[in-house]
């Protein structure tokens, strides 16, 4: 064969693969970060789901609204609490029928204990806090024998991995500062860790789609390019620990807030989450190109997501005591998931045996919404001992379009229901329980699409037990 044609040839395989890649790896973007923001930190703020940003929530105030460390008693705060996500994901193929449902088969994708610590203290006209927070942990493990590891070129029962995970921790330190009787201001400044695990198959078809958009360069062709018929390639960079990812990175973060007390029945507030700034998403994984006889050819490397980030986000709220014993709170919130995830940059290179050193690179469009979601909740204490809370919260987008939607990765979940109960003793000592029922409607694929070839339909229901403890000094 002439060697202008093999180049050809060997250079179309390149983009096929990279074009794989980086989607695929992308994709695990849209697990539910988002559910930190929604369903909300610390035991008064997820009573609320999610709301309070003009309320009183004690020290987990630093990651909510800083400014409202000031509406705490004088004194010290420490705040523990502890959230299990138990989560119910399943998606049906529309053409053969066939349910897969996420499992624990104990490689950490579930149940996710989301830690929560966090400690203030309250001056006359100012606060101090500082915390550790598990601001996202989802995933799901389909495990190898499900149609999502099975290509529709060929129909190549693969035996690899269909699972994902995304954890991203957050370390707060915030000031609070009170001008004036009626205004009350604070930041917090975060040190960041985004975490992802991703081993997900892509078919033939939705690689040679990807090629289309020419969004691809790179060197390395020869895993695609010498097999006879190329059927899927299976992207794997899994890290088996309960927090680290496979591809992490670390950066600052940060937020403001301003609360302003128009009566002394109502508090309005305003607070802007800034986008993180982390380092590239790096780490070591695996590319196996897999044709109709099911051959595989793994080439072990490095990935790297370029700017992968958390969003921007910016939320108004009230507070208003309607009686002595009565307080409803209601939040909007925006967040920008569309600016950060417009567009995803990956790369790859392969390390040691026949390919090292080789390359690829890719942009994508991945077509993210931004989500606007709305918070009502109501809090009842009708002695000193005890107090309800009760809360709706509701995302008025998907995270991302139906289109978009990939069997392999769970959706956001767009509305919650919450209820949880303090106890307090001795002035001092809180010990609350609660529990937040979340779901989504059914979200369709029709397939033949870069989401998916075989048209598909994703359900998510979770539950989510939260237990907190606070101690005021």
């Amino acid at each position: 064969m002439d060697l202008s044609i093999k180049n050809t040839i060997r250079n179309a395989a390149t983009k096929r693969l990279l074009a794989f890649s980086i989607f695929a790896a992308a994709s695990c973007a849209s697990l539910a970060v988002e559910l930190g923001r929604i369903e909300g930190f610390g035991p008064v703020s997820r009573g609320f789901a999610g709301g309070g940003v003009a309320h009183g929530t004690g020290a987990a105030a630093i990651i909510l609204n800083p400014a409202e460390l000031l509406s705490n008693e004088p004194g010290h705060e420490l705040m523990v609490q502890v959230s299990e996500i138990q989560a119910d994901i399943n998606v049906r193929n529309e053409q053969t029928h066939e349910i897969v449902r996420t499992a624990k088969l104990g490689n950490n994708r579930g149940p996710y204990d989301l830690p929560e610590v966090a400690y203030s203290y309250r001056g006359d006209d100012w606060a101090f806090g500082v915390g550790l927070f598990a601001a996202a942990g989802f995933g799901i493990e389909y495990g190898r024998d499900s149609f999502l590891s099975t290509t529709s070129t060929g129909n190549v029962a693969t035996g690899l991995e269909t699972s994902a995970r995304l954890t991203a921790l957050r370390i707060p330190i915030a000031f609070a500062w009170q001008p004036t009787e009626t205004v009350r201001l604070g930041a917090a400044l975060d040190i960041v860790n985004l975490g992802i695990n991703v081993a997900t198959l892509y078919d033939a078809k939705q690689v040679k789609m990807l090629v289309q958009q020419d969004r691809a360069s790179g060197g390395l062709a020869t895993i695609v390019g010498a097999l006879p018929t190329l059927a899927g390639v299976h992207l794997n960079f899994v890290n088996d620990h309960p927090i680290a990812g496979g591809l992490s990175g670390w950066g600052i973060g940060g937020r403001v807030g301003a609360s302003w007390q128009m009566s002394p029945q109502t508090s309005v507030a305003l607070a802007y989450e800034f986008e993180t700034r982390l380092t590239d998403l790096r780490g070591k994984g695996r590319l196996t190109a897999v044709d109709i006889l099911n051959n595989q050819i793994p080439v072990d490397g490095q990935g790297r997501f370029e700017d992968m980030q958390l969003p921007a986000a910016f939320v108004v709220g009230v507070s208003h005591q309607a009686t002595p014993s009565l307080a409803v709170v209601a939040d909007l919130r925006r967040t920008y998931w569309k600016k950060m995830l417009g567009d995803a940059r990956f790369s790859y290179r392969a390390e040691g045996g026949l390919f090292d050193g080789q390359e690829l690179n890719a942009l994508l469009p991945m077509g993210f919404n931004n989500i606007t979601s709305l918070t009502l909740g109501a809090e009842w204490s009708p002695n000193d001992s005890w107090t309800f809370r009760s809360g709706v919260s509701h995302a008025v987008q998907q995270l991302v379009k139906d289109r978009n939607f990939s069997g392999t990765f769970p959706t956001l979940t767009r509305n919650h229901f919450v209820a949880n109960a303090s106890y307090l003793w001795q002035s001092k000592y809180e010990l609350t329980f609660g529990c937040t029922y979340a779901w989504t409607p059914p979200v369709h694929n029709p397939g033949n699409n870069i989401g998916s070839i075989p048209p598909i339909k994703g359900r998510n229901h979770q539950i989510t037990p939260v237990i907190s403890y606070r101690l005021m000094l």
